[in-house]
Parts: structure tokens; sequence; C-alpha cells
């Protein structure tokens, strides 16, 4: 391991939450400029996973490289994604706040009349409208739309974390024997 690796890791960790969080507010905001957040949503998820995938994976292949000399076990690899998991959700839950409070007030309600219009193309009953919509209200407020938004962020740095792990394991052969040394 590399001298000052502890404070390179913590800088490293900072540095891949804050690229997370960067792109995904710039694709949030290209989203918005563009006026195709409700019409994109499929390809919002997939620029989403790439982003999650890609700050996690480089994330984990850099701190692999430059603190732990090339090798990383699934746990120390796995550690360093939900980290910084972590560190984007909080700065993206910030964000989702001032835009949600400030930026696009609206959301909620072009989210909801949307949904309505899908629901009355799908040939939805009245009652199952009406309950879509009830539900739709209870989640209009910045501070449920953020706690879901960090909960949805820290689930899918979850899952990438557990499937990037393997892919970027790489156990040091003589580990055992360093560990014996002193």
């Amino acid at each position: 391991m590399k001298e000052h690796s502890q404070e390179n890791f913590w800088q490293l960790i900072s540095k891949f939450g804050l690229i997370y969080a960067l792109l995904s507010v710039a694709l949030n905001l290209i989203l918005y400029i563009t006026g195709t957040q409700l019409s994109l949503k499929y390809l919002n998820t997939a620029l989403n996973f790439v982003i999650v995938f890609g700050s996690i994976f480089w994330g984990m292949q850099t701190i692999k490289n430059e603190i732990h000399d090339g090798f990383s076990s699934y746990g120390q690899a796995f550690k360093v994604g939900i980290l910084i998991t972590v560190a984007a959700s909080v700065l993206l839950t910030v964000y989702f706040f001032v835009y949600f409070s400030y930026i696009d007030v609206d959301f909620i309600d072009n989210m909801a009349a949307e949904s309505k219009k899908q629901l009355i193309e799908n040939g939805a009953t009245e009652d199952e409208i009406e309950a879509q919509m009830k539900v739709i209200s209870y989640v209009k407020s910045p501070w449920v739309l953020n706690l879901g938004g960090f909960l949805g962020n820290f689930f899918y740095g979850l899952i990438a974390s557990l499937i990037l792990a393997f892919i970027v394991k790489r156990e040091d052969p003589d580990a055992a024997y360093k560990s014996l040394e002193g």
C-alpha cells in the first residue's frame, strides 16, 4: 500500500462521488432544458445506469491501482462502490431538493398528468385512476421525493457495487505471506 493511502483513498472516493453526481445533474438538466424528462424515461434510465456503473467501476479500478497496488478483494471493491454511492447520493439529494423546490416545481404535477393520460389510454377504470392520483399526491413534497431519490440512488449503487466488485477484484497472491511477516 502506498504512502498517505488513507488520505488519498478519501480524496478518490470524493472525486468519483462528485463525478457520479455531476454527470447525473448534467443529464437531468439536459432533459429538463429540452423538455424531454417524461417522454424519454427509458433513455434517462439507461443513461443513469451507465453513469452509475461507469463512475463506480472507474472509482474501483482507480483505487485498486493507486491505493492497493493493483490488488483488491471483493470486500474492498464493494466498500469503494458503496462509499462512492453514498457520496454521490448525498450530493444528489441536495441538488434534487433545490431542483424540485425552485427549478422544476411543476415536475410532480406534470408527472401526474402524464400518468393519468397513460392510464386513460390503457383503459384504466375511474377508481384505478383515482387511486394512482392519490398515491402521487403523497409524494408531492420535496422531502419525500428526496428520500425516495436517495434510496433509489443507493439501491442502484448497491446493485452496481455487488456486480462490479466481482469484475474488479484481483486477490494478491502474496497476501497470506505478507500477513505473516508483519
